[in-house]
């Protein structure tokens, strides 16, 4: 299994891993276990706060919330999206060993279906 997921972002790289401590951080902050805050990453403040908590621990230059919200802003500005950063976080959480290989190729396919009804809306 990868030591931590990578976000690339204005030509620099942030690591991405779920520590303990700030696991439970996370939780205290969404009032729920992380699981099921997972039906919560299309609010971008949920998503800032999971990116914050996985990014903290392993990249120095992330010191408060506001460096996160700027990092969305790059990575969109640099053609990226909401919906990959969703499906990184739960990248994140697997590397992080919180969602079982089941579990996350579960989410994997609901991901897909989700994508797919989209898709036929927009069309």
């Amino acid at each position: 299994m990868k030591p931590f997921e990578t976000l690339h972002v204005g030509g620099s790289e942030y690591h991405l891993k779920l520590t303990t401590s700030h696991a439970v951080q996370l939780e205290e902050e969404l009032g729920t276990d992380l699981l099921s805050g997972l039906d919560r990453l299309s609010q971008i403040s949920v998503l800032a706060k999971y990116l914050y908590h996985a990014a903290m621990p392993l990249n120095d230059d992330i010191c408060s919330i506001n460096d996160v919200y700027q990092l969305i802003d790059d990575f969109i500005t640099d053609g990226g999206s909401i919906e990959e950063l969703q499906n990184l976080i739960v990248e994140t959480l697997y590397t992080s060993g919180i969602l079982s290989k089941q579990m996350y190729d579960a989410s994997k396919k609901m991901a897909g279906k989700q994508q797919e009804a989209l898709q036929k809306l927009l069309s």
